[in-house]
């Protein structure tokens, strides 16, 4: 679990990639592309790892967004994903589309609201 601002505004340290692993980012929504960006070429991730991102984790009006490291970004935006919201990163993300339709996992992201 990382935090996505480091000492005085810097960016965190970064894990490097491992294909077992799930790395979870609080308060990085702001920082998505950038976190992306240096998670593909500073830490090894590939472009098709899977992200999800959970906003208002919790709350009546939650939302999930599903993507990949090369599509989160632009998805967040065209949502208005906003904090607080918790980022994750690694393939159980993929436990977020087992109940999805298919056309949803075709198009490889989920929004949805509970409630």
């Amino acid at each position: 679990m990382c935090t996505g601002y480091g000492r005085n505004g810097t960016s965190p340290e970064l894990i490097q990639y491992h294909e077992e692993q799930t790395v979870v980012f609080l308060m990085a929504v702001g920082r998505l592309r950038e976190l992306c960006i240096k998670l593909h070429e500073m830490a090894g991730y590939p472009l098709n790892t899977p992200v999800g991102i959970i906003e208002k984790a919790g709350c009546p009006d939650q939302r999930t967004l599903v993507g990949d490291m090369a599509t989160i970004p632009d998805l967040a935006e065209k949502y208005s994903i906003k904090a607080p919201s918790t980022i994750v990163v690694g393939k159980v993300v993929n436990v977020l589309l087992e109940d999805a339709t298919k056309a949803e996992k075709e198009a490889i992201h989920l929004l949805n609201s509970r409630g």
